[in-house]
């Protein structure tokens, strides 16, 4: 059994999902750029979540955003599977589109956590040697937007039935906690000019150490089954928070230990027949499929 997550209103969180054996099954071809973004709008917009920044990469997706109402594990259900459906339709194929347990949340703790994971992950193309910079990239990003900018996507043609709505608003918001004194023009160029710098400085070092770029053509001529050359990393530390503060980092962390342990008490009495066992906050999974009872605070 995997550890329970903690999923509390309010989050703002980097979550990573990854292709089965990393093959380049989200190719940014037009028609599958449109069913993600649709799915990511018409799923965003159901479970009220607010996006900051988002990539698709030929093989994972990097998304940015604030849980409001602690809709998340919701949320990602049915974007997965409505992408995984989609894109399986599309194709003729069937078998699962997304690696089981590759899915990773992390927490962000404060504003300038946030700040360096939108700049990572606008930069995201170019640290993989695919384009020189950001703008280059032509698959599902929200590079070209500005925040609070709503743009509409048609439903594409497969898959997809007549009650599904028929356009969805794909919109960006601006992250919780930046520099209140900037306007929200003034926030964008901001993340962009630094994604542009960090950009910048991985292709000196790319090219410096004799590389060079795919580019966009060569992207799509991709074969959607293969994968990269690159041995994938395994067996590592998967991170539940991120923070620049050590002190932020040990007092979330500490407040998970607190959780988890609070939440392998209350089960073992749940499971002992104990129906008026208080979970800790946070706790999810037992709350929607078994209607537990869930604390209000930390005492």
């Amino acid at each position: 059994m995997t550890r329970p997550r903690q999923v509390s209103p309010g989050d703002v969180v980097f979550c990573t999902r990854r292709c089965t054996r990393r093959q380049f099954l989200l190719r940014p071809d037009p028609d599958t750029c449109q069913i993600l973004e649709y799915c990511l709008a018409y799923c965003a917009a159901k479970y009220r979540i607010d996006l900051h920044e988002f990539v698709v990469m030929s093989n994972h997706y990097h998304l940015i955003l604030s849980d409001p109402l602690g809709n998340r594990p919701d949320f990602f259900r049915d974007l997965n599977k409505l992408v995984s459906s989609a894109v399986n339709c599309r194709f003729g194929q069937f078998e699962n589109l997304f690696e089981p347990g590759s899915y990773n949340a992390v927490r962000l703790l404060e504003a300038s956590d946030l700040e360096d994971k939108c700049v990572y992950t606008l930069a995201n193309p170019t640290e993989a040697g695919l384009v020189p910079s950001p703008r280059y990239w032509e698959g599902v990003m929200s590079w070209n937007m500005a925040y609070g900018e709503v743009k509409q996507v048609e439903r594409p043609r497969v898959y997809f039935r007549d009650c599904m709505p028929a356009t969805a608003a794909l919109v960006l918001t601006r992250p919780p906690g930046f520099d209140p004194r900037l306007t929200d023009h003034e926030a964008r160029e901001r993340i962009r000019q630094r994604a542009r710098a960090k950009a910048g400085d991985i292709a000196t070092r790319i090219r410096d150490a004799g590389g060079g770029f795919m580019g966009m053509k060569r992207v799509l001529k991709q074969p959607r089954t293969s994968s990269p050359a690159t041995r994938a990393s395994r067996f590592g530390i998967r991170p539940n928070v991120a923070g620049r503060s050590k002190w932020a980092r040990i007092e979330a962390l500490q407040a998970l230990k607190t959780f988890l342990t609070r939440y392998a008490q209350a089960r073992l009495a749940w499971l002992a027949g104990d129906r008026t066992i208080e979970f800790p906050p946070g706790t999810y999974l037992m709350a929607h499929r078994f209607g537990v009872r869930v604390a209000p605070a930390f005492n």
